[in-house]
């Protein structure tokens, strides 16, 4: 987790935005603790999430600025050419934009890679499988997200009064929608409960759906592919280590925090 689950997405996510190298090791800082935000039911780790956010937004106020003097062909660049060319986006905006990149891009990165790491090493015969054929690997990651997604669950408000399935909702109700359950819906995708990378067309909602498919979705498949790739190619006779594995708190996002392999060299 620490040498490539954790590190990868924020080098994707800091260059995508045209940040400079030497803030790489504090933007990932502020990446790690900013999913404190979520943590409601921690107010020692929402304080520091608390804490990041404002730094961050300290920090894009400033490369912005910069970048207002010398406009660069990265994604900070195009918006702010967007926000000049009238578009609606405000400096707030932009700002919110780039922490919410951050927040998606990283961290829900970051727990794909582990958590299919960890569902391949328990299922060595399918892993082996995916070391001799590499085309497997796009359907395998649909499968883990399907099996053990990084995103448990949305929270959406109810926008008027709901009868769902005898269950009375009312307008304005807070709504908790569990992904995790969804995707393990008999009747989307017969024996839910079992791994399978050779599954047909995995049904899951682990990027949302409809207005609210997440943008970020084929960069999240594309590092998560080449990850585990690059892994299988070079350490091949990679097995787990004798561990107890830890699972970070919290109900919103499930991943592992430390996953020790032991690679046979």
């Amino acid at each position: 987790m620490d040498v490539l689950a954790k590190p990868l997405p924020a080098i994707v996510i800091a260059e995508l935005l045209g940040l400079p190298d030497s803030d790489r090791e504090q933007f990932q800082r502020w990446s790690n603790q900013l999913l404190g935000l979520t943590l409601i039911d921690n107010p020692e780790m929402a304080e520091q999430g608390n804490n990041a956010n404002n730094a961050l937004i300290g920090y894009f106020t400033r490369i912005i600025a910069e970048k207002r003097l010398s406009p660069y062909q990265d994604l900070i660049g195009q918006l702010i050419a967007a926000e000049e060319e009238g578009d609606r986006l405000t400096a707030g905006e932009m700002y919110s934009t780039c922490v919410l990149l951050l927040l998606a891009g990283h961290e829900t990165t970051t727990r794909l890679i582990g958590n299919d790491m960890h569902a391949l090493r328990q299922h060595p015969d399918q892993c082996k499988q995916m070391q001799q054929d590499p085309s497997l690997t796009p359907n395998a990651v649909e499968e883990m997200l399907r099996y053990e997604p990084p995103v448990q669950m949305m929270a959406r408000f109810a926008k008027e009064d709901i009868d769902c399935h005898g269950a009375a909702i009312k307008k304005d109700q807070l709504v908790m929608l569990v992904i995790a359950s969804e995707n393990r819906d008999a009747t989307q995708n017969s024996d839910p409960d079992t791994f399978d990378i050779h599954r047909e067309n995995p049904s899951h909602v682990s990027f949302g759906y409809g207005f609210h498919l997440c943008l970020g979705l084929a960069l999240a498949l594309l590092e998560a592919q080449v990850a585990i790739d690059a892994l299988l190619e070079r350490y091949p006779n990679m097995t787990l280590a004798d561990q107890y594995v830890d699972w970070q708190t919290g109900s919103l996002v499930r991943g592992i925090e430390h996953f020790f392999v032991q690679t046979g060299h």
